[in-house]
């Protein structure tokens, strides 16, 4: 019977793709969102049409034609904060969608403690002699960084490179045990109930793009680059060895046969192109569009899984093979499959109002050259207002594709278990459509500008394909920041703060774990159970190569805050 920790492996993958996917940073993907830039955050993202800085290389390469040369580094520190109270599941034979029996003494949907499908009746009395209901990832700070450059090569064209890493923190962790003190007042530990989704992820992701802009007029530019995405990742979930029920039982998480997986990956091209246009009819309008393509994330993948994890007690097994051979329960399989997840197209359009200064007295000689235009807003302009209405067509993501090679087997479980070919995970995106509002002030002109913004964007998922890998509820950002020219060199700061929607699916998860057991004899509602005859590509689902029950019902909540910083040089 295969581990559970096949399906954990997948979601695993799945984090890592969707942080790769955030190394494309635009947009309102479900893999990042919004954009990097420490300017682009100030002003709540909404930054397309105005692009004068070099990360217009990556998000708006048609921009580059009016820009004097320059080069920009910058970075942002993002701080997530997120929470996730796992939930009961209904009672045996339910119907899936029935709401989960309320805790007795608060009324809320029962929380699902560590190694039990629904909490005891002592739930309802001295709450501190059990672990807390909600389990937290640390907020600990994620460097997000960017650097671009661009080239004037002639009055009416540019060519520029970025690297820009995703705005998404690239590293989490979980936790597989949470402790508390038991009634007698000892300090105990219990596997942790998010364990079978998440323990930990760590990814770096580059997107290397180089980009050319040509303009066959003053007042309008084309761009276009290639990107050359590379991505590495490193992450650890639980599984279980078997899922066989007991009849009439609701089915449970059984920490004994727990599995420690852990994979890890690399796909050194992910190509992708980025293209945009930008027109400017009026001298207080600019028009801007931006659309990116990438191609989906493919990486091999090495397994590593540990078997024979648990004590009976709820702590680490520290003598797992007394009395057997070395590493009994230790199974490594390099080149053991391949993850697959798609990367959505995202498209962008832009409209800016700025007013401009009747005479510019004071401007920066690199913006006042002859035979070039230079857009320069914090010398030419009063203030600006600008819009961006932005579309991700994530309904493109239905599914992690995970696969392994067949035949691998696992030390320390029962004869005959093996990974699971199709680990395939669900998500069911949807489409995501966004808004972003900002603008700058110039308070001191080629001295001082302040801005500030915020954008918002639609939910993209089901919240019973909740998944701590990435949060696609809907989101509301606002945001401020500066700029201070100090002569060549732009240096500007920013924060912002983020709030997700809250996604509760009151236990009626619909993702389950991978399994070996192919029986048939029980699915969740008590019907039989039937199986495909081809394991390299089988039916799946509650009692087919996944568990009985589902191991994501729950409730997640997230924000996010961030603080940037950055340094402009042109010339």
């Amino acid at each position: 019977m295969v581990r559970r920790g096949w399906s954990r492996v997948a979601g695993v993958a799945a984090t890592f793709a969707g942080v790769a996917w955030a190394g494309a940073a635009a947009a309102s993907s479900g893999l990042d969102s919004p954009d990097s830039g420490v300017v682009q955050m100030g002003r709540g993202s909404a930054w397309l049409a105005r692009a004068d800085d070099p990360l217009a290389v990556f998000f708006n390469p048609a921009a580059m034609a009016f820009q004097a040369s320059g080069v920009h580094v910058g970075a942002q520190l993002l701080m997530a904060n997120r929470c996730y109270t796992r939930l009961g599941l209904p009672a045996q034979g339910a119907t899936v969608g029935t709401p989960v029996a309320p805790d007795t003494a608060g009324g809320a949907p029962a929380p699902l403690l560590p190694g039990q499908a629904q909490p005891g009746p002592q739930y309802a009395g001295d709450k501190t002699v059990l672990p807390a209901d909600q389990v937290c990832a640390p907020a600990t700070p994620f460097p997000v960084p960017q650097i671009a450059a661009v080239f004037r090569v002639a009055s009416n064209a540019a060519v520029g490179i970025a690297l820009v890493t995703p705005h998404s923190a690239g590293a989490s962790s979980w936790g597989e045990s949470i402790g508390y003190t038991n009634s007698l007042g000892f300090g105990v530990t219990e596997p942790s109930p998010q364990r079978y989704m998440l323990v930990s992820s760590s990814a770096l992701l580059v997107n290397p793009t180089v980009s050319v802009a040509y303009a066959p007029t003053e007042n309008l530019s084309f761009g276009a680059g290639f990107i050359w995405g590379v991505g590495t990742l490193d992450f650890v979930t639980f599984s279980e060895s078997i899922s066989t029920p007991t009849p009439g039982i609701t089915p449970t998480d059984h920490s004994g046969g727990d599995v420690k997986a852990e994979l890890k990956g690399k796909d050194l091209f992910i190509p992708g192109i980025v293209l945009s246009g930008l027109w400017m009819p009026t001298s207080n309008l600019d028009v801007a569009g931006w659309f990116k393509w990438q191609d989906a994330l493919k990486a091999s993948t090495d397994l590593t899984l540990t078997s024979l994890y648990w004590n009976a007690n709820g702590t680490p097994n520290t003598t797992p093979c007394v009395g057997a051979a070395a590493n009994c329960n230790l199974t490594q399989a390099n080149g053991a499959g391949t993850v697959k997840l798609q990367i959505p197209m995202e498209a962008k359009l832009g409209l800016r109002f700025h007013l401009p200064r009747k005479e510019v007295t004071d401007a920066p000689g690199w913006s006042t050259r002859p035979g070039r235009k230079v857009r320069d807003p914090m010398s030419q302009d009063i203030f600006d207002v600008e819009v961006d209405f932005t579309y991700a067509n994530n309904s493109a993501v239905q599914n992690l594709q995970l696969g392994f090679n067949p035949g691998i087997g696992i030390k320390g479980t029962p004869s005959g278990t093996q990974v699971p070919v199709n680990g395939d995970i669900p998500y069911n995106w949807k489409d995501v459509f966004g808004v972003r509002l900002g603008g700058d002030v110039v308070a001191v002109p080629n001295v001082l500008s302040v801005r500030a913004g915020g954008f918002y964007e639609t939910k993209g998922q089901d919240d019973q394909y909740l998944s701590l890998a990435f949060d696609l509820a809907q989101k509301l950002g606002l945001s401020a920041g500066a700029t201070v020219r100090l002569g060549p060199v732009d240096i500007s700061a920013a924060f912002a703060h983020t709030f997700y929607g809250t996604l509760n699916n009151g236990g009626n998860g619909k993702v389950y774990a991978l399994s070996g057991d192919t029986s048939g004899t029980h699915s969740q509602n008590g019907q039989p159970a039937v199986c495909g005859p081809d394991p390299k590509n089988p039916a799946i689902g509650p009692g087919c190569f996944r568990s009985y029950q589902p191991i994501n019902g729950g409730i997640l909540t997230q924000s996010l805050n961030e603080v940037g910083l950055s340094g402009t040089v042109r010339y």
